[in-house]
């Protein structure tokens, strides 16, 4: 079968590319696609999986845009045209969700941030799409890839006057400052436009 690997930031550098496919035997699952890359690429090993063979903390593995940490983790079987998209750590940061606020904790090594930014008054199917326009694509429901940054969404209802709520969505990008900085802008402004 064939498997579609994306990578982001380091571990970009350490592929070459961005995307690559390879073939593995039907059935083979999350693991054994993530130790296949720490053994073809000298960049990886060590960096995906600890010395148990487990998944490094504060990684991210995504199966067609959904954490395999919330499936059966590294046990969680492929099919073939799958995607499996594996980010190296980024630098936290929480802003005031509660006030649209903006977090940025620092860069991380490679320059990438993680920020965090928050929205009322529109949808988080409204919000991913402003994104996919951006020049996003949607790798699950919750995610959305760009070119060099990613962003993960994120909703609830919040109290805003008396028994009145709203619709917060919350948004997480991650990339490097000078790609963040003007996404962030743009939907910004986008999201004015529909009330948020």
């Amino acid at each position: 079968m064939e498997i579609e690997l994306r990578f982001f930031a380091t571990f970009r550098a350490a592929v070459g590319s961005k995307t690559i496919s390879r073939s593995f035997d039907d059935g083979a699952d999350v693991g054994t696609v993530l130790r296949a890359l720490e053994t073809e690429f000298d960049g990886l090993e060590g960096e995906i999986l600890d010395d148990a063979g487990e998944l490094r903390p504060q990684l991210s593995v995504l199966k067609n845009g959904r954490e395999v940490v919330h499936m059966d983790g590294l046990t969680t079987t492929l099919a073939d045209g799958d995607a499996v998209s594996v980010f190296p750590p980024v630098a936290g940061g929480n802003g005031d969700a509660g006030t649209s606020g903006r977090g940025e904790a620092g860069a991380g090594a490679d320059g990438t941030v993680r920020r965090e930014k928050a929205f009322r008054g529109i949808s988080e199917r409204l919000a991913r799409e402003y994104l996919v326009n951006l020049g996003g694509e949607k790798v699950g429901d919750h995610v959305v890839e760009g070119p060099d940054w990613r962003t993960e969404t994120s909703a609830e209802k919040v109290d805003v006057a008396g028994s009145m709520q709203l619709t917060e969505v919350t948004l997480v990008f991650e990339g490097p400052p000078e790609t963040l900085e003007p996404l962030m802008e743009k939907f910004g402004r986008k999201a004015m436009r529909a009330g948020g």
